[in-house]
């Protein structure tokens, strides 16, 4: 009988798996004695552990040397050929043997801290959702689910990500390794980075053998976890403050001081032009405002992205309109200055209006850029507003309204006539699809795909759980009513907090673009020098001024949202800002 053959996706990734593990083989076979060292050395059984990742430590470890080992080989044959085969002299020999010894350094460095990144982002992201999966716990506790089986079902809620992965190794160990349910959760938590985690769970467990009041407990924790949620986000409101002076110092207090530097040197050097000197050197203005300042934002991005908490909803379409505009705004950049007379910059000639012209054409292309994505995103957020204290509102009135011995069903058809603002379209589509004799569960979950809130997609699943598993019963909807409530707050005084902050870097634009202009234009007065011979230092130190208006607007919104495409509108508002100083101070120093 001829063997039977596998179906091309199996075949393939078998050979997926055959190729990773004869890697692992090979470098197991040459180096499992540096392989167990350097596991027991790093500690890496420790670390992989926390990470979640289940892979032998001494298998890792050789995979790490073997990587190492291969990158300095290639970086060796390489750099070798680049020093044979070229005539650059001999920094560029010392650079690259560098960079070559570097590489391999690098490529080690990343393997043995991967699994302490991965356990970092780990603890982190259990953190920013165990309040709600406290929350989800607490209530359906009340409806007389045990906490097996809420973890079960989490496992299968995509409203969690986080909790989600932990619920589903819970549920592994439980199912394929036939553990109880709490041995499960103790193997799962023993290890974890997270200690809010594993102090809840172990709690949950204590409380369980004594037989103590596990629904008191898992309220109790989760007043905890939402007080202390609270005053994380007051430290994350002082620490972006702090990341925002430090970026207000650095990039336009130290900025400031530095353009009084290129202007005093450009203009001595046009000075010693006129008397058979050099023309002004634009590389020093040049790295610093097109690669070094905007460095300086991108690391505030960076600090303030890694510092505020995240959710699992993901607002991608305004970046997709953004990379489908910027070749649409290079375009418009070379049309505007061709129109408006500039032509003659491509040609190597700089002067007072071809600044003029190069500085409104950069300001029309960042418009053209960013108004797009700008718009989608206002769409993406409309209605979004207030919505999570309106779905406090709207839990606390379907509370009473239980109380009368109505069916969840007929309460949220009975609310309809209800005004909840913003959630006043989503209640009645609730209560239309109701009534023509959908169930909860799937007329909320086609009223949710809408929604763009995750808080209030969260609130609505444990709602409907609450409902479908627990009963829904008037004791449940009040705790849900109350732990939304908790939330609105708590959004409502990040938001205020935040809002404060945002006036600094329109600060930082305007003094960035009036300044150099300023001590440009009073440094040639006084060495009677015309304008236009410091025409590309102004052009330079402008420009710089417009892309950094763009980082700025960035920093923003990043601040003041938490979105990045939110820094859109304010990248728009920040360049007019930028261009309309510049422009205005050109125009009164006579320029």
């Amino acid at each position: 009988m001829a063997k039977a053959q596998k179906p091309p996706a199996v075949r393939k990734g078998y050979r997926k798996a055959s190729m990773r593990e004869a890697f692992d083989a090979i470098s197991l076979a040459l180096f499992e004695d540096w392989g167990r060292s350097l596991a027991r050395r790093f500690e890496l059984h420790h670390a992989l552990a926390r990470a979640g990742i289940n892979e032998h430590p001494v298998i890792y470890a050789s995979r790490v040397i073997s990587y190492t080992i291969l990158s300095a080989v290639i970086t060796f044959i390489v750099g070798i050929t680049l020093i044979l085969t070229t005539s650059y002299g001999l920094l560029f020999e010392v650079i690259t043997a560098l960079v070559a010894g570097i590489i391999p350094l690098i490529v080690f460095a990343i393997g043995i801290s991967y699994p302490s990144s991965v356990a970092s982002s780990r603890k982190t992201m259990v953190e920013n959702e165990l309040p709600f999966f406290m929350a989800y716990a607490s209530t359906m506790s009340k409806g007389g689910v045990s906490l097996d089986r809420i973890i079960e079902r989490v496992s299968e809620l995509k409203v969690f990500k986080a909790m989600r992965e932990e619920a589903q190794r819970m549920v592994t160990n439980v199912k394929y390794f036939g553990m109880d349910p709490i041995t499960a959760i103790d193997r799962v938590v023993y290890n974890h980075p997270s200690t809010k985690f594993r102090d809840v769970m172990l709690g949950y467990i204590t409380t369980l053998k004594s037989g103590g009041d596990v629904v008191h407990y898992l309220e109790t924790r989760t007043q905890e976890l939402f007080a202390s949620r609270m005053n994380e986000l007051r430290m994350t409101t002082e620490r972006l403050g702090s990341f925002l002076e430090v970026y207000i110092i650095l990039g336009v207090i130290m900025s400031i001081t530095i353009f009084v530097f290129f202007a005093v040197s450009g203009t001595l050097t046009a000075v010693q032009s006129g008397q058979g000197g050099g023309t002004p050197d634009l590389t020093l203005p040049a790295l610093y405002n097109f690669i070094g300042l905007p460095a300086i934002g991108v690391m505030v991005l960076l600090m303030i992205h890694t510092s505020q908490p995240k959710t699992p909803v993901k607002r991608m379409v305004p970046y997709y309109v953004l990379l489908i505009t910027l070749p649409i705004a290079t375009l418009g950049f070379f049309v505007t200055l061709w129109t408006l007379g500039g032509g003659d910059l491509l040609l190597g000639h700089i002067g007072i209006a071809e600044a003029k012209s190069t500085m409104i054409a950069l300001t029309v292309a960042i418009l053209i850029a960013f108004i797009p994505p700008w718009v989608v995103h206002e769409r993406e957020l409309k209605g979004s507003k207030g919505l999570i204290r309106a779905t406090a509102d709207f839990l606390r009135d379907l509370a009473e309204v239980r109380k009368t011995g109505l069916s969840p069903e007929k309460c949220i058809i009975s609310l309809t006539t209800r005004d909840y603002r913003n959630l006043t379209p989503i209640v009645g589509r609730a209560g239309a699809a109701l009534s023509s004799g959908m169930s909860l569960e799937v007329s909320l979950r086609k009223i949710l795909a809408r929604i763009k809130e995750w808080f209030v997609i969260a609130i609505f699943r444990f709602l409907t759980d609450s409902i479908v598993v627990g009963g829904g019963s008037p004791d449940i909807i009040d705790a849900l009513s109350r732990f939304t409530q908790n939330l609105a707050e708590l959004e409502e005084e990040t938001r205020r907090r935040l809002r404060a902050y945002v006036a600094l870097p329109y600060f930082g634009t305007v003094l960035l673009a009036a300044s150099p202009i300023i001590i440009i234009n009073l440094l040639t007065q006084a060495a009677e020098v015309s304008p236009d011979e410091l025409a590309p230092l102004i052009l330079t130190l402008g420009a710089g001024v417009m892309v950094n208006a763009v980082i700025m607007g960035l920093v923003a919104g990043k601040v003041s949202e938490t979105y990045l495409a939110a820094g859109f509108k304010h990248v728009v508002i920040m360049s007019l800002v930028a261009v309309i100083t510049i422009m205005g101070t050109l125009i009164f120093m006579g320029l």
